[in-house]
């Protein structure tokens, strides 16, 4: 029995290593490695900062787990700075799981990229400080990733272009200027439970044939199918109302000034009241009390709401495709509630 256990362990880590062979950059050509982590020892806190949830080296690979208790994705993080740079790593989705290769810079996060086995998505995050700021979706493909084995994505940074691959078949590509600024971090959020293995970084220089690459990429971009998220209408409401944000911030004035009318409603609550952003009871209390007795906050929370609803409305009106996500998302969250309500009735 102990041998066949120590067959099937040196299996696995002998197939992690299979799936180590660097795949080949097309944005960007490598420069010096920064990091080749292979996991060999114990978890080197050196390198690795555990933000949350349960983190450990076993068998040769990083492990992460969700808490429930949590209430929030596993996090580690390593540092990373570059602007111009290559990252690859192996990883394995355990069961119908996911996670973020999420990039941060001082003060928050950056963008990301999702992976789950039907799907793979590249964002660039919001400002949290800045309430006109929003996640534009950069670019999607619909994956069949398969749990339990193991996979190599590269991901390719140049300025505001990010690309990724993931086995070399599939590919997203994506641009914001928010991206072409110096990060502090990377990290792998975890939903669910994952394993990692042989972290790569390198510096890296532009690439003199990314031109000639980039055209076919986006050739294939443009022909490649969306995502069927009928079986997820909180996802689908997302991603439809992303794009049509996007689309809008860039292009309709009449938006932006209703965004920006919100803004500053937004902004003067913080301003006059500053536990608007507090989390914890006492936060919550306080403002639960002023929701019932201050008459400058309800006037203040009355205008955001009426700001909220112009802004919902106009989005609606110029992406009927939004509301018709909206109305899915709805429905199913009715269904849910209705769902959870009769089970109690029954208790």
């Amino acid at each position: 029995m102990k041998n066949i256990t120590t067959l099937m362990v040196s299996l696995l880590i002998s197939t992690a290593a299979a799936f180590a062979g660097e795949l080949q950059p097309l944005m960007v050509q490598r420069g010096a490695c920064l990091l080749d982590e292979t996991f060999a020892g114990s978890l080197d806190t050196n390198k690795w900062k555990v933000a949350i949830g349960a983190w450990q080296v076993e068998n040769g690979v990083l492990a992460g787990t969700e808490r429930p208790s949590d209430h929030h994705a596993a996090v580690i993080k390593t540092p990373f700075t570059n602007v111009t740079a290559v990252v690859q790593f192996s990883f394995m989705l355990k069961g119908d799981s996911g996670f973020h290769f999420s990039l941060n810079h001082p003060g928050g996060h950056n963008s990301r990229i999702s992976v789950r086995a039907n799907s793979v998505v590249m964002r660039k995050d919001l400002d949290k400080k800045n309430p006109r700021s929003y996640a534009p979706l950069l670019d999607e493909a619909g994956a069949s990733l398969a749990p339990d084995k193991w996979h190599t994505m590269i991901v390719e940074l140049n300025g505001a272009e990010m690309l990724a691959r993931v086995d070399d078949s599939l590919f997203l590509y994506g641009s914001h200027p928010g991206i072409n600024r110096e990060k502090s971090d990377f990290g792998f959020p975890v939903m669910g439970a994952a394993q990692f293995d042989n972290v790569k970084i390198w510096s890296a220089t532009p690439s003199p044939d990314w031109p000639a690459e980039k055209a076919k990429l986006l050739a294939r971009q443009t022909a490649r199918p969306a995502i069927d998220r009928s079986d997820n209408p909180t996802e689908a409401f997302q991603v439809a109302e992303g794009k049509a944000r996007d689309r809008l911030m860039k292009s309709d004035a009449k938006f932006v000034a209703l965004v920006d009318a919100r803004a500053v409603v937004q902004e003067a609550i913080a301003k006059a009241f500053p536990v608007v952003k507090r989390k914890g009871a006492k936060a919550d209390a306080e403002k639960k009390r002023l929701a019932n007795e201050d008459a400058k906050y309800k006037k203040l929370t009355a205008d955001l709401r009426l700001a909220q609803k112009n802004e919902r409305e106009y989005l609606f009106t110029q992406a009927p495709e939004v509301k018709k996500a909206w109305e899915a998302f709805a429905a199913a969250n009715q269904a849910k509630a209705k769902g959870k309500g009769k089970a109690a009735a029954k208790k």
